[in-house]
């Protein structure tokens, strides 16, 4: 993989932005549903809270996706951040569900601002025939940022207390602020004449469909674990600190074999790595309600976390090579707009399934719906012929 030493320089810079902003947002993983309860959230209004970020983000990613192609990526990713750093107040302020939830709606504007525009410049910088490999090594930032911070989390919680943990938050998205301000240069709008081109419907094309149900099915997988696992593990008696590392240890596994499953993406099938993968996440989560103890736990979660490795670098490759036709911000941003839409269908009906039937009917729906996703991605693409996937 080659870059220049600008890029080369840009990918650091957004390297450590990004890890410290996802810490942030990740330490609140383990606190948020115990916390939602303390104000008398019953299960739905905690699938309610955490749909209101992803909601949000749903909203306004595709949005300024497209904008940051015609008006620059820099000033998206500040105001975002800023907006992250104010949450972490709203946050020590809620006194009811309702509040809590608002803030929650204004968390995820600010993520919409953040995640698909640092994708789009690392798509715009990464070389053609390396992409499997460059957003790989990028999301190693993402995941181990975002899995470091529920184990930082729950250690906070047990040895000082919630409001502690959104202090810590809003702490580590100002430092995350301050270098992108200060060291990543400003990057200025596409070539006016090709906006036409870029901004064409991504819906014509079968490879960005099956782009979105993956994404969104793991997500739904994705917000069953992080709105409902912590309250799994409290009902076996497990400690804050050990629900912080059940929390992280998936994403950690996911982070530490970016770079291998990356450079498999610029090698081998991405359409099998992402079916095949999904596959493999979708059938821990239908075991996990069949755990006994911690250790059953660990494993499940290391289960989930092999699959979603194998499965994120190979889509985020494809996802980069159809944002050069399609405008790079365009496609990150309607691409992450399926995760937050796969996570607001995650989170209210497994708050509802919660409440209808009991905890373990959550992990088997998101589990079903982790294989269903595989299943679409396999048979919309069935039939191409091989070569064509040497792009995708």
């Amino acid at each position: 993989m080659t870059l220049s030493a600008e890029n080369s320089r840009i990918f650091i810079i957004l390297f450590i932005a990004t890890f410290v902003a996802m810490m942030g947002v990740g330490v609140i993983a383990p606190t948020m549903p115990i916390y939602a309860e303390t104000l008398g959230a019953t299960g739905f209004w905690l699938g309610t809270i955490y749909a209101a970020f992803s909601l949000s983000r749903l909203i306004f990613m595709p949005i300024a996706g497209r904008l940051s192609d015609t008006r620059g990526r820099k000033g998206f990713i500040l105001s975002g951040l800023m907006i992250y750093a104010l949450a972490s107040l709203g946050y020590i302020w809620s006194d009811s569900v309702i509040e809590l939830t608002w803030v929650r709606l204004l968390h995820g504007i600010g993520s919409a601002m953040v995640i698909p525009i640092t994708f789009a410049v690392i798509g715009d910088i990464s070389p053609r025939g390396k992409e499997g490999r460059m957003m790989g090594n990028f999301q190693i930032a993402l995941f181990l940022g975002f899995g470091a911070g529920p184990l930082l989390g729950g250690a906070i919680l047990q040895v000082w207390g919630m409001n502690e943990v959104f202090l810590v938050m809003g702490g580590m998205t100002f430092i995350s602020f301050v270098v992108i301000a200060y060291f990543l240069p400003k990057s200025g709008p596409y070539n006016p004449e090709k906006k036409e081109k870029m901004q064409k419907n991504l819906w014509q094309t079968s490879t960005f469909q099956a782009l979105f149900i993956f994404r969104f099915s793991n997500a739904v997988g994705r917000a069953a674990i992080l709105s409902f696992l912590p309250v799994f593990a409290d009902k076996m008696h497990i400690t804050p600190l050990k629900v912080g590392i059940l929390v992280s240890i998936n994403i950690f596994l996911t982070a530490l074999l970016q770079n291998g499953t990356g450079k498999m993406a610029d090698r081998f099938s991405r359409r099998s790595m992402i079916v095949f993968g999904n596959g493999i996440a979708g059938f821990g989560m239908v075991l996990l309600p069949f755990a006994d103890n911690f250790i059953d736990l660990i494993i499940l979660g290391s289960v989930i976390g092999i699959g979603s490795a194998l499965a994120f670098p190979a889509a985020s490759a494809i996802a980069t090579t159809l944002g050069r036709e399609h405008g790079m911000g365009n496609v990150m941003g309607q691409f992450n707009m399926a995760m937050s839409l796969g996570a607001v269908v995650g989170a209210v009906m497994s708050g509802a399934l919660m409440d209808l039937f009991y905890i373990d009917v959550v992990f088997f729906f998101g589990g079903l719906i982790g294989l269903l996703g595989a299943l679409f991605c396999w048979i919309r693409m069935e039939g191409r012929p091989v070569r064509s996937f040497s792009r995708y």
